[in-house]
């Protein structure tokens, strides 16, 4: 007899909202083997959940994402060409799938140009001392074409001393959310 998970409310993901390709002929969603057909289930959240908002720090300079410059015409070409990322953090964080990661970018101008949907919660990385752990993200290729029309300035976002990864203020999140037309 099979185990049966309690029934929870939840929305559905549309087309690539959750890194994943759509859905196959049974309905469900997948990825490229076809072994993760409940598995936006198991990671969604019951309606009434908050996503929580988090700033991504980059730094041009310093950063790279596979070999290339950190900057927000990589990210917004990401975004359209190769959207799902695994990105470093120095601590595990208490992000859930469906938080978004707002990436604000030092240089030249100090600004959110682009965001992204945590698909998975962040995991250890054991080969990596300076980084220990890595969260899988999409980008949202709309809202980043958005914002890297419109960026949100550092003055917007309310940000004290600069971290890698930080939570987003509320009066922040609403400019955020109108900038990328969310």
């Amino acid at each position: 007899m099979e185990a049966m998970m309690p029934e929870r409310a939840v929305a559905s993901p549309s087309r690539g909202e959750v890194g994943q390709l759509p859905a196959c002929d049974s309905g469900g969603w997948h990825d490229a083997q076809h072994v993760e057909v409940a598995s936006w289930a198991a990671g969604a959240r019951a309606m009434g959940e908050i996503v929580q908002d988090w700033i991504y720090i980059l730094n041009p300079n310093k950063d790279t994402l596979d070999g290339e410059p950190s900057d927000k015409e990589t990210v917004r070409r990401l975004a359209h060409e190769d959207p799902e990322l695994d990105l470093w953090l120095s601590r595990r964080n208490r992000m859930n799938p469906g938080d978004r990661l707002w990436f604000f970018f030092s240089q030249p101008e100090s600004a959110v140009a682009a965001v992204a949907e945590v698909d998975r919660e962040p995991r250890e990385d054991p080969d990596d001392p300076d980084f220990s752990y890595r969260v899988d993200v999409t980008l949202l290729t709309g809202p980043t074409d958005t914002l890297y029309g419109n960026p949100v300035g550092r003055g917007d976002l309310e940000l004290g001393q600069v971290r890698s990864v930080q939570k987003v203020k509320p009066a922040a999140l609403q400019i955020l959310l109108a900038r990328a037309g969310m």
